[in-house]
């Protein structure tokens, strides 16, 4: 009975602890200022961004940063522009920075960039656009233009 009640007590106590940690480790992550987090967190290298995030994290930026204005009705052309986007974003990873932005859910972004047609693909550096594509482009002039602003 002794052996019973501490083996129970055991896996008690490994439940108890594996839940701790596990929202332990979210409750950081979670806590981070938004400027610590790069797009490499994001699941596909694409990080999404917004009106408040976009001013603590694409200015601070010491690595070109590659920002698609989207929005979810959007169609073919933006889902072949992210397909592009993923694809580079691996390709470049620690060198280029990668982020999406909602039009419909950040207009203030949206009209300082002027975006009137999507999708739109601003290139960034120090701050400062370099560069726009607008509508579908393929991948070679990404890479063109990356290669000429790393």
């Amino acid at each position: 009975m002794a052996t019973v009640t501490l083996a129970m007590s055991s896996f008690i106590i490994l439940i108890l602890f594996h839940t701790l940690s596990s929202s332990m480790a979210t409750v950081q992550l979670e806590s981070l200022p938004s400027y610590l987090l790069s797009a490499a967190d994001a699941s596909d290298g694409v990080a999404p961004i917004t009106d408040e995030t976009f001013g603590s994290i694409v200015p601070m930026s010491k690595n070109l940063v590659l920002v698609e204005f989207y929005a979810p009705w959007c169609g073919q052309e933006c889902i072949n522009i992210h397909s592009i986007m993923v694809e580079l974003a691996n390709d470049y990873a620690g060198k280029v920075d990668f982020y999406k932005l909602n039009i419909d859910e950040n207009p203030y972004i949206t009209n300082r960039y002027g975006i009137q047609n999507l999708p739109t693909v601003v290139f960034i550096k120090y701050g400062m656009q370099r560069d726009r594509l607008v509508g579908y482009v393929p991948k070679a002039t990404f890479i063109e233009l990356i290669q000429l602003s790393i």
